[in-house]
């Protein structure tokens, strides 16, 4: 049967579907493959080219991309600092760095258990305060000395007098810190954090113990304890210096009255036209100022209102970082990692066994009166003697009375007060500024406020803190700039050289300028009357800071507050022996 088409017509319509045919079935070209990350290739070089790496962070909280800059930084190290000398022991062991890696995620992850476990605030706005005030204070305590007969005749020279007054067991006059110390400080942090068997391992152990050491004593002390490097972290935070507008200082300086401008051809403008453009100018010019300043209060009040409400609303993060003494009782199990004393600043960490968890509840002394006791109970000697043991029916049944009652005092719960985190906030400001009569009535001013809003701040200041200062956008910026300033271009960078004399003391000139421009006028009169009385109270700020030996000082107390702070085992504590005082008492009683 024919189709009624002409050959021709078949032809074209069968060379048509031919052809497109053709084109359906051309080959796409592949994508070209994506370049294998350096994690991948040193850290997991058996893991399929299709799978992402695991995560490093256990939290849920932590974002994705804290695992790939941490990953990052982690593989530029290993291949700097461990990858050069390891390819000259072993070529086709490809094993190590991947062991090496699982060690290091371990510690980590223990290290952010710890971390989210243990309230940082206490360290931010109490313990750090405190510290600077001891080393302000101590500092200038020390050069007063200076050339006195409390210096040895005034040979004792500015870092021994200081080191007299802050003695350290792990740090010498000199400033130099033993490295034995720092030592078994890592290796009891790789105790805390390593896995058994890996913490047996003794060439395990030592290898990332010395290379965090060496990290630490040979690069981060050294630099940070500089005195131009401090200066230059301030200028950095300060940011670059801006010019002064010129338009700003036409408007802060106008023309004197009786001054007429001049015109291009020589001519003086009219004060009729001269009189109309300078009121028009400052109408308008208030207009908008006032306009400003409304929306900017508006804006303020706004976000002071939500911030406000978000405070109130918030729970907080660690309940009982608010109670600061809870007696325990025999229901409750006592914490295995018994927590330091809040209010002592850690001098010094302890070698020893962790100490033993007291098994007697201490009660925090009452603020009301005292309690009536009887003179047995005050003095236990005398109830060795018969003339004094003679007590009327009254005494003791008021000592039973007060002994019931200071017995259901200990056990009744008390109400958890709110930690005070503006009393060291405001003696650290007392300590900086000169010791005048503005100051000191500026500061007892802002105390006034401060002391009745404290409750508040004990909660906005956490919440400001973890929501803002700690979160994970800024976590990851701190990591990201870290891997870039010390990795700049994949390998680690040459130390810069360090600056002159002359460019230190530039650099501190600079800064003592651009911190007495950032204060506000109303402020700068606690500093002094005068310009030169405000620049010698910045240089009075700045000169405890300008000692690298007492810097050094204040840079161990504070690795040894970070260290009590996430592992309190290492704090030295005074533990209670149950039945002290009785035995004691009964020893007293045999001796007479």
């Amino acid at each position: 049967m024919s189709t009624g088409l002409a050959p021709s017509l078949r032809h074209s319509a069968r060379s048509v579907k031919s052809s497109s045919s053709s084109l359906g079935d051309k080959p796409v070209a592949k994508s070209a493959p994506k370049p294998v990350s350096l994690p991948r290739r040193l850290l997991f070089p058996t893991l399929p080219a299709d799978a992402d790496l695991p995560p490093l962070l256990i939290s849920p909280a932590a974002a994705p991309v804290l695992n790939a800059e941490l990953y990052e930084f982690f593989a530029l190290a290993l291949r700097a600092y461990v990858n050069p000398w390891w390819t000259k022991i072993t070529r086709y062991d490809k094993e190590f760095l991947p062991e090496i890696t699982r060690i290091l995620t371990s510690v980590v992850r223990t290290l952010e258990a710890r971390l989210l476990a243990t309230d940082l605030s206490p360290l931010i706005f109490r313990d750090l305060p405190t510290l600077l005030t001891q080393h302000y204070v101590d500092f200038r305590s020390a050069k007063a000395k200076l050339h006195t007969s409390y210096a040895t005749g005034g040979a004792a020279t500015l870092p021994h007098l200081f080191h007299y007054l802050q003695p350290h067991m792990a740090i010498s006059a000199d400033g130099h810190i033993d490295d034995v110390y720092v030592r078994q400080a890592v290796d009891h942090i790789l105790k805390a954090c390593l896995p058994p068997e890996d913490y047996d391992s003794e060439a395990e152990r030592y290898i990332v113990r010395e290379i965090i050491l060496s990290v630490v004593l040979k690069s981060v002390i050294p630099r940070v304890t500089q005195p131009w490097f401090i200066h230059k972290i301030m200028l950095d935070q300060l940011g670059a210096e801006r010019d002064k507008d010129k338009s700003v200082e036409v408007c802060l300086h106008p023309p004197r009255p009786g001054h007429h401008a001049s015109a291009p051809d020589g001519t003086h403008a009219s004060r009729q036209g001269f009189s109309l453009q300078s009121l028009a100018i400052v109408f308008l010019s208030a207009i908008q100022s006032i306009s400003g300043a409304c929306l900017v209060l508006i804006h303020t009040y706004r976000q002071t209102r939500d911030t406000v409400k978000k405070v109130n609303e918030s729970t907080p993060l660690f309940a009982d970082s608010r109670s600061p003494s809870r007696p325990l009782t025999p229901d409750a199990a006592p914490s295995p990692v018994p927590s330091p004393n809040p209010f002592a600043i850690p001098g010094s960490l302890s070698a020893s066994a962790p100490p033993k968890v007291v098994s007697q509840p201490v009660t925090p002394p009452s603020r009301g009166p005292p309690t009536p006791t009887s003179i047995s109970s005050i003095n236990p000697l005398l109830r060795t003697t018969s003339a004094s043991t003679v007590q009327t029916g009254s005494n003791s049944t008021s000592s039973a009375a007060a002994a019931a009652a200071a017995a259901s005092a200990a056990s009744a719960p008390t109400s958890p007060s709110p930690p005070n985190y503006t009393a060291p906030s405001l003696l650290l400001v007392q300590t900086l500024l000169p010791p005048s009569l503005t100051a000191r009535a500026l500061t007892q001013t802002f105390a006034l406020p401060l002391t009745a809003l404290d409750p508040f701040l004990s909660r906005l200041l956490p919440y400001l803190l973890y929501t803002h200062a700690l979160s994970p956008d800024r976590i990851v910026g701190i990591v990201r700039s870290a891997r870039r300033a010390l990795f700049p271009e994949g390998w680690p960078a040459p130390p810069p050289p360090d600056p002159t004399p002359e460019e230190q003391a530039a650099m501190r000139a600079a800064l003592g300028r651009r911190l007495l421009a950032a204060i506000p006028a109303p402020l700068a009169m606690a500093l002094g009357p005068t310009q030169e009385s405000r620049t010698n109270a910045i240089d009075g700020i700045l000169d405890p800071l300008s000692s690298q030996t007492c810097n050094a000082h204040l840079m161990l107390f504070i690795l040894d507050l970070v260290l009590v702070t996430i592992f309190p085992e290492l704090g030295a504590t005074e533990a209670v022996v149950p039945g002290a005082a009785t035995e004691g008492s009964g020893l007293a009683a045999k001796t007479l």
